[in-house]
Formats: C-alpha cells, sequence, structure tokens
C-alpha cells in the first residue's frame, strides 16, 4: 500500500484555525439538537478543501468539495469509531468554521486548534483507498 497519500493528508501543516469555542459552543449545542445523525469529537484535525473536486462533487450539488481528516476521535455516538482513532471523511454537507463538520452521515466537531489545506482530488482519492474500512 502506498502510505504517501495519507502522510500528505494527515500531516498537521497549514493555516492554523481555531475549533470549537466557548463562544462557539452553542452553535454546536443547537445543531446537534436539530439533526438526528450521530457526531463525532475529533482533536487534531484537518479541514482539506480539495482541487479538482467537480467531478465528485459537482458545482450545484449539496456536497462541499472539502474533506477532514481527525488524527484522534475523542468520542463517537455510534461506537464504530473508538477513542483514539483517526477518520477520514467524505465530502462536507456543511461546514461551520465554529467547530462542525458535517458530511452526509455525521456531525463532527472539532475540538480545540486544527488546520486548514489544500489538496488535490487524486491525493484524497488515494488516501480514502489506502485508510482502513473503506
Amino acid at each position: 500500500m502506498d502510505l504517501l497519500p495519507i502522510v500528505k493528508i494527515a500531516n498537521r501543516a497549514g493555516e492554523p484555525i481555531a475549533g470549537v469555542t466557548m463562544s462557539s459552543a452553542p452553535a454546536v449545542e443547537e445543531k446537534l439538537k436539530r439533526t438526528s445523525k450521530p457526531h463525532c469529537f475529533v482533536l487534531a484535525w484537518i479541514v482539506i478543501d480539495v482541487e479538482e473536486a467537480d467531478i465528485l462533487a459537482p458545482v450545484g450539488s449539496h456536497l462541499l468539495p472539502m474533506v477532514m481528516y481527525g488524527h484522534h476521535v475523542v468520542f463517537d455516538s455510534t461506537g464504530r469509531l473508538k477513542q483514539g482513532d483517526a477518520v477520514l471523511t467524505q465530502f462536507a454537507t456543511y461546514y461551520d468554521a465554529r467547530g462542525i463538520f458535517e458530511t452526509a452521515d455525521t456531525v463532527h466537531i472539532l475540538l480545540q486548534q486544527g488546520f486548514r489545506k489544500t489538496a488535490h482530488m487524486d491525493t484524497v482519492r488515494a488516501a480514502w483507498a489506502g485508510t482502513p474500512g473503506r
């Protein structure tokens, strides 16, 4: 297995950005109240803007050309992911810079500080293929 795409995705580099803060906690609480989707709290995360994602996240679709890699799951409401697991999401359906990253099936709560960077679609696709459980 070629680990280079996973290393590129998981490299904690890029523009530092804040996750959930005390002032954004009410927005997170409201989001979790309004949805029936499972939720997952993560630390050491990276929001990745995906270049040339138009084929898989066409313009005008409900998908945003971004994914999230979390190095450390703190809590997953489904129990599918265990504490300490890593997670690489599918494309976002919603992103709020206050620490909420939502996909079609999960609301991810981004704790503490993380990073934002850009990766090419080919790198993301290769990382998806090399991620256990995919």
